[in-house]
């Protein structure tokens, strides 16, 4: 969708939401970032899409991890993830910013901190150490990133490249579980609760 711009788009200073602005012009007002995607409303689509893809993975996934107290505060605080995310496609960030970002901390902070319970889960069930230990470093990874961005801290990688920190180890994190479920995972993990 950035190859659509007319204008450079830029990973290092672009927020991924630019990617659904739906006018041409300086974004946020008055500022010199200038943002152009003739392609937001299928972006706007995609992130209503992945919304449900998480609320529709963290169902078909939760009988698959062992039953454990914080299994299912780790799947409440996923499944918000879903939510936020339709949220942040139903109201572009030009259009009606308050539940754009409202939705985008839901991803960012619950759904980050929801994997790595999750993590924690597997750990204590004594099997898939490797997997246990992404499902951890992924949602270290992305609250830290967030904790970052807020604080307007970006270790060199600019705002935009910080949020894709923020944002990216959730989907990655589904994508990666849900490959090791098929490959009999955490399925294979006996239910026995604690």
């Amino acid at each position: 969708m950035q190859s659509a711009w007319t204008t450079p788009f830029s990973l290092r200073e672009n927020f991924i939401s630019d990617l659904g602005n739906t006018e041409c012009g300086p974004y946020p007002a008055g500022s010199e970032s200038y943002v152009c995607s003739p392609w937001h409303a299928a972006m706007n689509a995609s992130f209503i899409v992945q919304g449900l893809i998480i609320l529709t993975g963290g169902a078909l996934l939760y009988r698959s991890f062992p039953a454990r107290r914080l299994r299912a505060a780790g799947f409440l605080l996923l499944a918000t993830a879903g939510p936020g995310l339709i949220l942040v496609g139903l109201f572009p960030e030009n259009e009606n910013l308050p539940p754009h970002k409202l939705g985008a901390g839901l991803q960012f902070v619950l759904g980050n901190l929801g994997i790595a319970l999750l993590g924690i889960v597997l750990a204590r069930a004594g099997r898939r150490p490797l997997l246990s230990a992404f499902s951890v470093l992924c949602g270290v990874v992305g609250v830290l990133a967030t904790w970052l961005l807020v604080t307007d801290r970006f270790l060199g990688l600019g705002i935009g490249g910080m949020e894709r920190f923020a944002a990216y180890p959730l989907p990655i994190w589904l994508i990666a579980v849900g490959i090791a479920s098929l490959r009999g995972g955490p399925a294979a993990i006996p239910q026995r609760p604690r």
